[in-house]
């Protein structure tokens, strides 16, 4: 396993080289991690909602780019999740970060995700800041 975590641009994610990737732009500044996205069918679990796995994916970046906006390379060290009302396909979501607290290594952040202005889902995240950043 890589230990350098070093940006090689593949990031499923974000990664412009990424073919197979969302090709996403999130936002990253002074602890806070944004989102906007409009998901199409294809990235659906159940007819016009959107794949857990996508939106779990999705606030795991936004808690990323929020604390690498303050401390460089991070990584995920746990999540947690709270799924409140289907995510729609065909309709921008808005994903939310912000990094909550810090001690020595750990990073703490919670999310949000919105559509329409309503919340639907929740997150929490812990990071850990790499070593050498």
């Amino acid at each position: 396993m890589p230990d350098d975590f070093r940006d090689d641009r593949h990031c499923f994610v974000c990664g412009e080289l990424n073919e197979s990737g969302l090709r996403l732009s999130p936002a990253g500044e002074n602890g806070r991690g944004t989102i906007r996205w409009t998901p199409g069918s294809e990235h659906q679990g159940y007819a016009g909602v959107v794949h857990g796995g996508l939106i779990s994916t999705l606030m795991d970046e936004a808690m990323a780019y929020a604390a690498m906006s303050l401390y460089g390379s991070c990584a995920t060290r746990e999540i947690s999740m709270r799924f409140r009302r289907p995510v729609s396909t065909q309709i921008e979501l808005i994903v939310e970060a912000e990094v909550i607290e810090t001690r020595g290594r750990i990073v703490r952040l919670k999310a949000t995700l919105q559509q329409d202005g309503i919340e639907k889902s929740t997150a929490t995240g812990t990071f850990i800041r790499v070593a050498g950043t």
